[in-house]
């Protein structure tokens, strides 16, 4: 236990065998412990071990503080797990560099056979009128969190009961504030709108889309 605590990263890449030879036992010993503190498995263990560290980041040193780039909760990937269970209806708002980020999750979210569409092909007016009983979900990514585009369609969403959801390297944001579900990944430049900089934002979203699809395959 204490060796999952304090090495919680080299424990999602080595595995469960590797944590076992690690603490000099067997696999079946490590998934007793997985049940005994009430998870499902191994993986959904570490997992949440990792997000306890996410979620104490501001206690953490500066040193430390730098290499965390995706903060979230188990409750809030439940929206992604039950639209991949039931390969459900996504909706893709995003602009700019996002909108690369956007094509990458479509086709991420295609290949687990759900129906995806993006905002760019159709209004927002559009899109609430003919699918607001059929979506399960608009996902906008925006670095900012105040794209007007984006900030236009998540209140229209939001008023005819759409959940949202918003990756965004800006918890202060009107999208932050707006969203049913926000996920923060770190922005090297918050104030570099037109990504003029090295910045690791756009590279770290798509490290968190595939958390989030690992995390739902290891569960399943």
């Amino acid at each position: 236990m204490q060796y999952l605590v304090e090495n919680t990263d080299e424990a999602i890449k080595i595995g469960i065998r590797g944590v076992a030879q690690k603490g000099y036992t067997s696999t079946a010993t490590v998934m007793r412990l997985a049940k005994k503190l009430g998870f499902e498995g191994f993986r959904e263990m570490v997992y949440s071990f990792r997000n306890e560290m996410n979620q104490a980041s501001n206690t953490l040193p500066e040193e430390l503080r730098e290499q965390i780039h995706f903060i979230y909760d188990m409750q809030k990937l439940e929206i992604f797990f039950r639209i991949l269970a039931r390969r459900g209806f996504v909706c893709i708002q995003a602009e700019g560099h996002s909108a690369l980020l956007a094509e990458y999750l479509e086709k991420k979210l295609l290949g687990n056979a759900c129906i995806v569409i993006r905002k760019d092909y159709l209004g927002a007016d559009t899109i609430v009128r003919n699918f607001r009983d059929q979506l399960d979900a608009m996902v906008i990514i925006s670095k900012s969190g105040n794209s007007i585009a984006g900030v236009e369609v998540a209140k229209k969403c939001k008023k005819a009961q759409i959940p949202t959801v918003v990756f965004t390297g800006n918890a202060r944001s009107e999208l932050s504030r707006i969203c049913d579900t926000v996920f923060i990944i770190k922005d090297s430049h918050p104030f570099d709108p037109e990504n003029l900089q090295a910045n690791y934002f756009f590279g770290y979203c798509i490290l968190a889309f595939e958390e989030i699809f690992a995390i739902y395959n290891h569960q399943i």
